[in-house]
Protein backbone atom coordinates (compact mmCIF):
# COMPACT_ATOMS: atom_id res chain seq x y z
CA UNK A 1 0.00 0.00 0.00
CA UNK A 2 1.46 3.26 -0.81
CA UNK A 3 1.05 5.51 2.26
CA UNK A 4 -0.27 9.39 1.79
CA UNK A 5 -0.17 12.30 4.06
CA UNK A 6 -1.81 15.48 3.45
CA UNK A 7 -0.44 17.58 0.88
CA UNK A 8 2.49 19.81 2.66
CA UNK A 9 5.00 21.66 0.54
CA UNK A 10 8.50 20.07 0.83
CA UNK A 11 11.55 22.44 0.69
CA UNK A 12 14.95 21.98 -0.16
CA UNK A 13 16.91 22.70 3.01
CA UNK A 14 20.16 22.41 1.17
CA UNK A 15 20.49 22.86 -2.15
CA UNK A 16 24.10 22.27 -1.95
CA UNK A 17 23.10 18.56 -0.35
CA UNK A 18 21.95 15.92 -2.95
CA UNK A 19 20.34 13.71 -0.80
CA UNK A 20 18.04 17.01 0.92
CA UNK A 21 17.52 17.64 -3.05
CA UNK A 22 16.14 13.97 -3.63
CA UNK A 23 14.55 13.71 -0.36
CA UNK A 24 12.09 16.67 -0.92
CA UNK A 25 11.50 15.50 -4.73
CA UNK A 26 10.41 12.23 -3.68
CA UNK A 27 8.04 13.44 -1.29
CA UNK A 28 6.54 15.84 -3.95
CA UNK A 29 5.87 12.88 -5.62
CA UNK A 30 4.74 10.53 -2.94
CA UNK A 31 3.13 12.82 -0.69
CA UNK A 32 1.54 15.22 -2.92
CA UNK A 33 1.19 13.61 -6.43
CA UNK A 34 3.68 15.26 -8.36
CA UNK A 35 5.17 13.88 -11.20
CA UNK A 36 9.02 12.67 -10.64
CA UNK A 37 10.35 14.27 -13.97
CA UNK A 38 8.56 17.11 -14.19
CA UNK A 39 9.39 17.99 -10.25
CA UNK A 40 12.74 17.17 -11.05
CA UNK A 41 13.19 19.85 -13.72
CA UNK A 42 11.58 22.34 -11.56
CA UNK A 43 14.03 21.70 -8.74
CA UNK A 44 16.65 21.64 -11.06
CA UNK A 45 15.98 24.97 -12.81
CA UNK A 46 15.45 26.36 -8.69
CA UNK A 47 19.03 25.54 -7.97
CA UNK A 48 20.48 27.07 -10.44
CA UNK A 49 18.49 30.10 -9.46
CA UNK A 50 19.92 29.63 -5.81
CA UNK A 51 23.40 29.41 -7.03
CA UNK A 52 23.35 26.15 -5.71
CA UNK A 53 26.96 23.96 -6.55
CA UNK A 54 24.90 20.96 -7.76
CA UNK A 55 27.46 19.18 -10.48
CA UNK A 56 26.38 17.44 -13.01
CA UNK A 57 27.09 14.12 -10.94
CA UNK A 58 25.33 15.64 -8.17
CA UNK A 59 21.81 15.61 -10.39
CA UNK A 60 22.66 12.35 -11.75
CA UNK A 61 22.62 11.28 -8.91
CA UNK A 62 19.42 12.98 -7.35
CA UNK A 63 17.50 11.65 -10.12
CA UNK A 64 18.96 7.86 -9.93
CA UNK A 65 18.28 8.01 -6.28
CA UNK A 66 14.68 9.38 -6.63
CA UNK A 67 13.40 6.97 -9.71
CA UNK A 68 15.36 4.36 -8.16
CA UNK A 69 13.32 4.56 -4.58
CA UNK A 70 9.52 5.11 -6.81
CA UNK A 71 11.43 1.99 -8.56
CA UNK A 72 11.41 -0.23 -5.36
CA UNK A 73 9.08 1.69 -2.88
CA UNK A 74 7.14 -1.11 -2.63
CA UNK A 75 9.55 -3.43 -1.81
CA UNK A 76 11.47 -1.06 0.47
CA UNK A 77 8.60 -0.31 2.50
CA UNK A 78 8.04 -4.11 3.08
CA UNK A 79 11.61 -4.79 4.58
CA UNK A 80 11.26 -0.87 6.13
CA UNK A 81 8.61 -3.05 8.22
CA UNK A 82 10.65 -5.93 9.34
CA UNK A 83 12.87 -3.79 11.07
CA UNK A 84 10.99 -0.12 12.38
CA UNK A 85 9.01 -0.65 15.50
CA UNK A 86 6.50 1.39 14.32
CA UNK A 87 4.06 1.10 11.41
CA UNK A 88 5.65 2.98 8.69
CA UNK A 89 1.96 5.15 8.49
CA UNK A 90 2.54 6.18 11.93
CA UNK A 91 6.08 8.56 10.60
CA UNK A 92 6.11 11.71 9.79
CA UNK A 93 6.30 11.77 5.61
CA UNK A 94 10.03 13.22 5.95
CA UNK A 95 11.37 10.50 8.42
CA UNK A 96 9.65 7.82 6.20
CA UNK A 97 11.18 9.65 2.94
CA UNK A 98 15.39 9.32 4.73
CA UNK A 99 14.40 5.82 5.59
CA UNK A 100 13.11 4.96 2.03
CA UNK A 101 16.00 6.75 0.48
CA UNK A 102 18.89 5.40 2.60
CA UNK A 103 17.54 1.98 2.29
CA UNK A 104 17.81 2.47 -1.28
CA UNK A 105 21.18 3.00 -0.92
CA UNK A 106 22.09 0.50 1.47
CA UNK A 107 20.36 -1.97 -1.17
CA UNK A 108 21.38 -0.83 -4.55
CA UNK A 109 24.14 1.39 -4.81
CA UNK A 110 26.80 -0.27 -4.41
CA UNK A 111 29.01 2.43 -4.68
CA UNK A 112 27.99 4.44 -1.47
CA UNK A 113 29.20 3.33 1.18
CA UNK A 114 26.58 1.67 4.35
CA UNK A 115 28.17 4.00 6.69
CA UNK A 116 27.61 7.15 4.76
CA UNK A 117 24.37 5.90 3.76
CA UNK A 118 23.34 5.64 7.45
CA UNK A 119 25.45 8.64 8.44
CA UNK A 120 23.81 10.87 5.81
CA UNK A 121 20.23 9.43 6.75
CA UNK A 122 21.17 10.93 10.72
CA UNK A 123 21.72 14.53 9.05
CA UNK A 124 18.74 14.78 6.79
CA UNK A 125 17.07 14.83 10.21
CA UNK A 126 18.31 16.70 11.55
CA UNK A 127 18.68 19.07 8.89
CA UNK A 128 14.94 18.92 9.13
CA UNK A 129 14.83 19.92 12.35
CA UNK A 130 14.08 15.78 13.29
CA UNK A 131 16.88 15.74 15.95
CA UNK A 132 14.73 13.77 18.36
CA UNK A 133 14.43 11.45 15.50
CA UNK A 134 17.57 11.05 14.36
CA UNK A 135 18.56 8.27 16.36
CA UNK A 136 15.65 5.88 15.73
CA UNK A 137 16.28 6.79 12.02
CA UNK A 138 20.16 5.53 12.74
CA UNK A 139 19.16 2.41 13.89
CA UNK A 140 17.27 1.00 11.68
CA UNK A 141 19.08 1.96 9.15
CA UNK A 142 22.20 0.89 10.31
CA UNK A 143 19.94 -2.97 11.64
CA UNK A 144 19.10 -3.05 7.84
CA UNK A 145 22.86 -2.32 6.61
CA UNK A 146 23.83 -5.62 8.85
CA UNK A 147 21.36 -7.81 7.68
CA UNK A 148 22.10 -6.77 3.99
CA UNK A 149 26.22 -7.63 4.88
CA UNK A 150 25.10 -10.86 5.94
CA UNK A 151 22.91 -11.52 2.87
CA UNK A 152 19.72 -12.42 5.39
CA UNK A 153 16.47 -13.51 4.36
CA UNK A 154 15.20 -10.61 6.06
CA UNK A 155 16.17 -8.40 3.45
CA UNK A 156 16.33 -10.52 0.76
CA UNK A 157 13.38 -12.12 0.72
CA UNK A 158 9.37 -11.99 -0.03
CA UNK A 159 6.49 -13.69 1.04
CA UNK A 160 4.40 -12.43 -1.88
CA UNK A 161 5.36 -11.98 -6.24
CA UNK A 162 3.94 -8.08 -6.01
CA UNK A 163 6.28 -7.61 -2.95
CA UNK A 164 9.29 -8.63 -4.91
CA UNK A 165 8.75 -6.75 -7.59
CA UNK A 166 7.16 -3.73 -6.22
CA UNK A 167 3.98 -3.67 -7.90
CA UNK A 168 0.15 -2.75 -6.31
CA UNK A 169 -1.19 -5.97 -5.64
CA UNK A 170 -4.04 -5.47 -7.97
CA UNK A 171 -2.01 -5.02 -10.58
CA UNK A 172 0.32 -7.62 -10.50
CA UNK A 173 -2.36 -10.28 -9.98
CA UNK A 174 -4.01 -8.87 -13.29
CA UNK A 175 -1.02 -9.06 -15.03
CA UNK A 176 -0.42 -12.50 -13.67
CA UNK A 177 -4.27 -13.51 -14.57
CA UNK A 178 -3.66 -12.39 -18.00
CA UNK A 179 -0.40 -13.55 -18.93
CA UNK A 180 0.13 -16.27 -16.94
CA UNK A 181 2.85 -16.35 -14.15
CA UNK A 182 5.95 -17.00 -16.19
CA UNK A 183 5.00 -14.31 -18.63
CA UNK A 184 3.72 -11.70 -16.09
CA UNK A 185 7.12 -12.52 -14.07
CA UNK A 186 9.09 -11.46 -17.32
CA UNK A 187 6.89 -8.47 -17.52
CA UNK A 188 7.83 -7.56 -14.03
CA UNK A 189 11.41 -8.05 -14.46
CA UNK A 190 11.19 -5.60 -17.26
CA UNK A 191 9.17 -2.74 -14.98
CA UNK A 192 12.77 -2.75 -13.17
CA UNK A 193 15.37 -2.69 -15.42
CA UNK A 194 17.17 1.11 -16.06
CA UNK A 195 16.54 1.44 -19.80
CA UNK A 196 18.81 3.71 -21.75
CA UNK A 197 17.91 6.43 -24.07
CA UNK A 198 17.19 6.22 -27.72
CA UNK A 199 16.44 8.08 -30.61
CA UNK A 200 15.37 7.84 -33.69
CA UNK A 201 16.62 9.27 -37.03
CA UNK A 202 15.35 11.80 -39.31
CA UNK A 203 16.72 10.65 -42.80
CA UNK A 204 14.97 12.94 -44.46
CA UNK A 205 17.25 15.60 -43.01
CA UNK A 206 20.61 14.32 -43.89
CA UNK A 207 20.51 12.85 -47.24
CA UNK A 208 19.67 13.35 -50.63
CA UNK A 209 16.93 10.11 -50.88
CA UNK A 210 19.59 7.74 -50.01
CA UNK A 211 18.45 6.65 -46.51
CA UNK A 212 21.69 4.13 -45.76
CA UNK A 213 23.79 7.26 -46.18
CA UNK A 214 21.95 9.70 -44.12
CA UNK A 215 22.03 7.10 -41.80
CA UNK A 216 25.56 7.05 -41.68
CA UNK A 217 26.04 10.31 -41.90
CA UNK A 218 23.99 10.63 -38.48
CA UNK A 219 25.71 8.01 -36.98
CA UNK A 220 29.07 9.14 -37.48
CA UNK A 221 27.50 12.92 -36.24
CA UNK A 222 26.57 11.23 -32.76
CA UNK A 223 29.96 9.33 -32.53
CA UNK A 224 31.87 12.04 -33.11
CA UNK A 225 29.87 13.86 -30.24
CA UNK A 226 31.52 10.81 -27.86
CA UNK A 227 28.12 8.68 -27.97
CA UNK A 228 28.72 5.06 -27.85
CA UNK A 229 25.54 3.83 -30.13
CA UNK A 230 23.95 0.65 -30.59
CA UNK A 231 21.22 -0.23 -33.80
CA UNK A 232 17.76 -1.42 -32.70
CA UNK A 233 17.29 -4.45 -34.97
CA UNK A 234 13.68 -4.43 -35.39
CA UNK A 235 13.30 -7.58 -37.23
CA UNK A 236 14.56 -9.76 -34.45
CA UNK A 237 12.20 -7.91 -32.23
CA UNK A 238 9.11 -8.41 -33.80
CA UNK A 239 9.98 -11.69 -35.03
CA UNK A 240 11.11 -12.99 -31.09
CA UNK A 241 7.54 -11.55 -30.16
CA UNK A 242 5.40 -13.21 -33.12
CA UNK A 243 4.37 -9.84 -34.76
CA UNK A 244 3.71 -9.17 -38.14
CA UNK A 245 6.14 -7.13 -40.11
CA UNK A 246 4.78 -2.99 -41.18
CA UNK A 247 3.51 -2.09 -44.58
CA UNK A 248 5.85 0.82 -43.86
CA UNK A 249 9.44 0.84 -43.81
CA UNK A 250 10.80 0.21 -40.21
CA UNK A 251 12.28 2.80 -38.09
CA UNK A 252 16.08 3.51 -37.45
CA UNK A 253 16.64 3.89 -34.05
CA UNK A 254 19.65 3.74 -32.05
CA UNK A 255 20.29 3.15 -28.50
CA UNK A 256 22.97 5.57 -26.42
CA UNK A 257 24.41 3.51 -25.17
CA UNK A 258 26.91 5.54 -23.51
CA UNK A 259 27.79 9.69 -23.61
CA UNK A 260 26.07 12.89 -22.03
CA UNK A 261 23.04 14.61 -22.57
CA UNK A 262 21.52 13.76 -26.22
CA UNK A 263 19.47 17.27 -25.71
CA UNK A 264 22.70 18.98 -25.62
CA UNK A 265 24.08 17.63 -28.84
CA UNK A 266 24.22 19.06 -32.28
CA UNK A 267 22.68 15.78 -33.78
CA UNK A 268 19.81 16.94 -31.55
CA UNK A 269 19.85 20.77 -32.28
CA UNK A 270 19.74 20.43 -35.60
CA UNK A 271 16.38 18.53 -35.55
CA UNK A 272 18.43 15.34 -37.29
CA UNK A 273 17.58 12.75 -33.79
CA UNK A 274 14.21 12.77 -32.04
CA UNK A 275 14.10 11.34 -28.65
CA UNK A 276 11.56 8.16 -29.18
CA UNK A 277 10.70 4.77 -27.49
CA UNK A 278 11.60 2.13 -30.26
CA UNK A 279 8.02 0.90 -29.99
CA UNK A 280 6.73 3.96 -30.26
CA UNK A 281 8.64 4.84 -33.15
CA UNK A 282 6.65 1.78 -34.71
CA UNK A 283 3.48 3.48 -35.34
CA UNK A 284 4.70 5.94 -38.27
CA UNK A 285 5.80 2.69 -40.04
CA UNK A 286 2.58 0.37 -39.27
CA UNK A 287 0.67 3.71 -40.84
CA UNK A 288 2.48 3.32 -43.66
CA UNK A 289 1.63 7.00 -45.22
CA UNK A 290 1.89 7.91 -48.98
CA UNK A 291 4.19 10.54 -50.32
CA UNK A 292 1.04 13.14 -50.18
CA UNK A 293 -1.47 12.03 -47.17
CA UNK A 294 -3.55 14.22 -45.12
CA UNK A 295 -3.33 12.87 -41.71
CA UNK A 296 -4.82 13.95 -38.10
CA UNK A 297 -2.97 13.22 -35.27
CA UNK A 298 -5.46 13.24 -32.63
CA UNK A 299 -3.48 13.63 -29.20
CA UNK A 300 -0.25 14.48 -30.98
CA UNK A 301 2.32 15.93 -27.32
CA UNK A 302 5.15 16.06 -27.41
CA UNK A 303 4.82 15.15 -31.35
CA UNK A 304 7.19 12.01 -32.02
CA UNK A 305 4.78 10.13 -34.40
CA UNK A 306 3.60 13.47 -36.52
CA UNK A 307 7.99 13.88 -37.16
CA UNK A 308 7.65 10.29 -37.57
CA UNK A 309 5.15 10.76 -40.05
CA UNK A 310 6.33 13.62 -41.62
CA UNK A 311 9.88 11.85 -42.18
CA UNK A 312 8.72 9.09 -44.33
CA UNK A 313 6.76 11.21 -46.19
CA UNK A 314 9.71 13.52 -47.11
CA UNK A 315 11.65 10.62 -47.78
CA UNK A 316 9.15 10.24 -50.50
CA UNK A 317 9.16 13.57 -51.57
CA UNK A 318 5.70 14.10 -50.62
CA UNK A 319 3.70 17.27 -50.02
CA UNK A 320 1.20 16.09 -47.77
CA UNK A 321 -0.60 17.30 -44.65
CA UNK A 322 0.07 16.78 -40.82
CA UNK A 323 -2.44 18.20 -38.43
CA UNK A 324 -0.81 17.41 -34.72
CA UNK A 325 -3.56 18.34 -32.31
CA UNK A 326 -3.83 18.19 -28.63
CA UNK A 327 -5.84 19.34 -26.02
CA UNK A 328 -4.33 22.52 -24.30
CA UNK A 329 -1.85 25.08 -25.68
CA UNK A 330 0.98 23.80 -23.14
CA UNK A 331 0.45 20.49 -25.43
CA UNK A 332 0.78 22.27 -28.52
CA UNK A 333 3.52 24.45 -27.54
CA UNK A 334 5.63 21.10 -26.68
CA UNK A 335 4.67 20.06 -30.48
CA UNK A 336 5.20 23.16 -31.23
CA UNK A 337 9.09 23.40 -30.25
CA UNK A 338 10.03 20.05 -31.69
CA UNK A 339 8.90 20.66 -34.89
CA UNK A 340 10.42 23.94 -34.97
CA UNK A 341 13.41 22.13 -34.14
CA UNK A 342 13.41 19.22 -37.10
CA UNK A 343 11.81 21.92 -39.24
CA UNK A 344 9.01 19.67 -41.08
CA UNK A 345 6.99 22.66 -42.77
CA UNK A 346 4.42 19.98 -43.23
CA UNK A 347 3.18 19.28 -40.18
CA UNK A 348 0.22 22.21 -38.82
CA UNK A 349 -0.40 21.96 -35.03
CA UNK A 350 -3.86 23.22 -33.42
CA UNK A 351 -5.34 23.45 -29.95
CA UNK A 352 -8.27 20.90 -30.09
CA UNK A 353 -9.96 18.58 -28.06
CA UNK A 354 -10.66 14.99 -29.42
CA UNK A 355 -14.15 14.71 -27.30
CA UNK A 356 -15.63 17.49 -28.62
CA UNK A 357 -17.58 17.07 -32.35
CA UNK A 358 -15.46 18.87 -35.02
CA UNK A 359 -17.90 18.70 -38.71
CA UNK A 360 -15.28 20.31 -40.22
CA UNK A 361 -13.09 17.51 -39.89
CA UNK A 362 -15.64 14.92 -40.63
CA UNK A 363 -13.91 12.46 -43.79
CA UNK A 364 -10.69 14.43 -44.19
CA UNK A 365 -8.35 12.30 -42.90
CA UNK A 366 -6.40 9.70 -44.84
CA UNK A 367 -5.39 8.34 -42.06
CA UNK A 368 -6.25 9.12 -38.35
CA UNK A 369 -3.50 8.77 -35.56
CA UNK A 370 -5.40 8.05 -31.96
CA UNK A 371 -2.08 7.32 -29.58
CA UNK A 372 -4.97 7.36 -26.97
CA UNK A 373 -4.25 8.35 -22.93
CA UNK A 374 -3.90 4.89 -21.51
CA UNK A 375 -2.67 3.56 -18.03
CA UNK A 376 0.57 3.49 -19.23
CA UNK A 377 1.40 0.66 -17.59
CA UNK A 378 3.81 -0.33 -20.87
CA UNK A 379 6.21 2.37 -19.65
CA UNK A 380 6.25 1.76 -15.93
CA UNK A 381 10.21 1.48 -16.47
CA UNK A 382 10.64 4.54 -17.61
CA UNK A 383 8.41 6.11 -15.16
CA UNK A 384 7.68 4.58 -11.89
CA UNK A 385 5.13 6.98 -10.33
CA UNK A 386 2.43 5.05 -12.35
CA UNK A 387 2.80 2.71 -9.76
CA UNK A 388 1.81 5.16 -7.12
CA UNK A 389 -1.54 6.43 -8.99
CA UNK A 390 -3.10 3.68 -10.73
CA UNK A 391 -6.49 2.34 -9.54
CA UNK A 392 -7.96 -1.28 -10.21
CA UNK A 393 -11.14 1.30 -11.52
CA UNK A 394 -8.77 3.19 -13.65
CA UNK A 395 -8.51 1.24 -16.18
CA UNK A 396 -12.53 0.93 -16.91
CA UNK A 397 -12.78 4.60 -16.96
CA UNK A 398 -9.82 4.72 -19.37
CA UNK A 399 -11.34 2.27 -22.02
CA UNK A 400 -14.62 4.66 -21.57
CA UNK A 401 -12.64 7.90 -22.03
CA UNK A 402 -10.83 5.67 -25.21
CA UNK A 403 -13.85 4.95 -26.44
CA UNK A 404 -15.72 7.52 -26.74
CA UNK A 405 -12.70 9.98 -27.84
CA UNK A 406 -12.13 6.68 -31.14
CA UNK A 407 -16.34 7.23 -31.28
CA UNK A 408 -16.28 10.97 -32.11
CA UNK A 409 -12.38 11.12 -34.29
CA UNK A 410 -13.79 8.18 -36.53
CA UNK A 411 -15.53 10.47 -38.37
CA UNK A 412 -12.50 12.28 -39.72
CA UNK A 413 -11.56 8.77 -41.65
CA UNK A 414 -12.43 9.06 -45.31
CA UNK A 415 -13.93 6.08 -46.91
CA UNK A 416 -10.89 3.16 -46.79
CA UNK A 417 -8.92 5.41 -45.19
CA UNK A 418 -6.63 3.64 -42.28
CA UNK A 419 -7.56 4.31 -38.27
CA UNK A 420 -3.91 3.75 -36.30
CA UNK A 421 -5.25 2.92 -33.06
CA UNK A 422 -2.42 2.80 -30.25
CA UNK A 423 -1.88 3.08 -26.58
CA UNK A 424 1.91 2.33 -24.31
CA UNK A 425 -0.35 0.24 -21.96
CA UNK A 426 -0.24 -3.86 -22.33
CA UNK A 427 -4.12 -4.35 -20.97
CA UNK A 428 -6.78 -6.04 -23.21
CA UNK A 429 -9.20 -4.01 -22.18
CA UNK A 430 -6.86 -0.49 -23.46
CA UNK A 431 -5.97 -2.33 -26.75
CA UNK A 432 -7.47 -5.78 -28.07
CA UNK A 433 -10.97 -4.94 -26.44
CA UNK A 434 -10.77 -1.65 -27.59
CA UNK A 435 -9.64 -2.70 -31.44
CA UNK A 436 -12.84 -5.26 -31.69
CA UNK A 437 -14.93 -2.76 -30.61
CA UNK A 438 -13.85 -0.43 -33.01
CA UNK A 439 -14.14 -2.82 -35.80
CA UNK A 440 -17.32 -4.09 -34.64
CA UNK A 441 -19.51 -0.51 -33.68
CA UNK A 442 -18.00 2.44 -35.61
CA UNK A 443 -17.71 0.51 -39.65
CA UNK A 444 -14.01 -0.67 -39.30
CA UNK A 445 -11.88 -3.63 -40.34
CA UNK A 446 -9.00 -4.68 -38.25
CA UNK A 447 -6.24 -5.40 -40.69
CA UNK A 448 -3.23 -5.86 -38.61
CA UNK A 449 -2.35 -5.38 -34.67
CA UNK A 450 1.10 -5.73 -33.05
CA UNK A 451 1.54 -5.82 -29.20
CA UNK A 452 5.20 -5.79 -27.65
CA UNK A 453 5.67 -6.72 -23.88
CA UNK A 454 8.28 -4.03 -21.85
CA UNK A 455 11.59 -5.12 -22.77
CA UNK A 456 15.55 -4.53 -21.65
CA UNK A 457 15.13 -2.25 -24.75
CA UNK A 458 11.97 -0.86 -25.44
CA UNK A 459 8.31 -0.72 -23.74
CA UNK A 460 5.52 -2.30 -23.90
CA UNK A 461 3.03 -0.69 -26.77
CA UNK A 462 0.17 -1.48 -28.81
CA UNK A 463 -0.50 -0.74 -32.61
CA UNK A 464 -3.83 -1.59 -34.50
CA UNK A 465 -4.25 -0.98 -38.15
CA UNK A 466 -8.13 -0.39 -39.03
CA UNK A 467 -9.38 0.63 -42.49
CA UNK A 468 -12.94 2.18 -42.95
CA UNK A 469 -14.94 -0.36 -44.76
CA UNK A 470 -17.38 2.30 -46.82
Amino acid sequence: MILRSRKTGYTVKDYKNARDVALCVLLGVTENDRKSHTLLKETFEEAERMHADLSRTDRAFVEYLVVGTLDRLISLDTILGRFSKKPLKRLKPVIRGILRTGLYQLMYMDRVPASAACNEAVELAKLHGLEGLSGYVNGVLRSAAREIEAGSDKVMTFDETWQKYSLPKWLAEKLEEEYGREVAEQIFTAFLMKRKETVRFNLSLAGNGDSDTAEEKIAAGLREEGYVIRRIDYKAMLSESGQELPDGPLPVVYELEEGGDVAHSESFRKGLITVQDPASALVASYAAPGANDRIIDVCSAPGGKALALADLMNQKGGRGLIEARDVSKQKVDLINENVGRCGFDMIRTQVADALKEDEESFYRADILIADLPCSGIGVIAKKPDIKLNLMPYSIEELQTLQRDILFNVSRFVKPKGKLIYSTCTITEEENEQNARWAADRLGFILKKEMKLLPGADHDGFYIAVLEKHY
